[in-house]
């Protein structure tokens, strides 16, 4: 199997497990936390299957994970209330502070780009040394940038649902059309996963809203009930 399609297999394999684990027992999970949790394991446990070894060493001789939750993104972005929109580096808030970025919920980064830099810009920690770095990749530097949202059934679907769906997926796509190093896509592969544990019957215009904006957007959005 090509690398390329490998990583696609990978990623639909890890979110077709994820929707299976769910439907099991929805009431099992109580948070978006929860889902994390075990969408970190069974990307973990893909990766095995597909005989790629989930601990990388950096250049400067650190082992460290392919899977993270809350990576930060390349870039600073507006999400006030439930809008997205990328800021201007040097573009204030109405407080007179610079934007922040956001992160992900869970990626895997791509295995050449650990192996080619160095633990402190890799993190992303550092928002200076990052970019720096950025400025000079050859590969994409995430494989898989996924947004988790979860609508337990012990609380009524919120109202601004879709709007909070379609900020998560507006990050996803500014995300894989970001460019870094020399044409080079910042991330690979985009998705957003949202999960409920209303009942199907509960959810049909959510449903169909997610269908729209998706197709929209051109983004990978699924949807999962109990």
């Amino acid at each position: 199997m090509d690398p390329e399609n490998q990583w696609s297999v990978t990623k639909r394999t890890v979110a077709k497990k994820m929707e299976a684990t769910f439907r099991e027992c929805p009431q099992c999970f109580f948070s978006e936390h929860d889902i994390h949790s075990v969408l970190y394991c069974l990307a973990k446990e893909e990766l095995k299957q597909h005989e790629i070894s989930s601990e990388q060493i950096t250049r400067d001789g650190h082992i460290t994970s392919l899977v993270h939750h809350e990576y930060p993104t390349p870039f600073r972005c507006d999400m006030h209330g439930h809008t997205f929109r990328r800021a201007g580096e040097k573009e204030r808030t109405r407080r007179g502070g610079l934007y922040k970025r956001g992160h992900y919920d869970l990626v895997v980064l791509n295995p050449y780009f650990v192996k080619a830099n160095e633990l402190d810009a890799i993190c992303g920690k550092d928002y200076a040394k990052f970019r720096s770095m950025l400025a000079k990749v050859n590969v994409e530097p995430l494989i898989w940038a996924c947004e988790v949202l979860y609508f337990p059934r012990i609380k009524k679907l919120p109202k601004k649902a879709i709007q909070t769906i379609e900020q998560d997926a507006l990050k996803v796509r500014e995300t894989l059309q970001y460019e870094v190093g020399e044409h080079h896509k910042f991330c690979r592969i985009g998705s957003v996963l949202v999960l409920t544990s209303h009942l199907p019957e509960e959810t049909s215009n959510l449903e169909r809203k997610i269908a729209e904006l998706a197709k929209d957007l051109q983004i990978e959005i699924t949807f999962t009930t109990a």
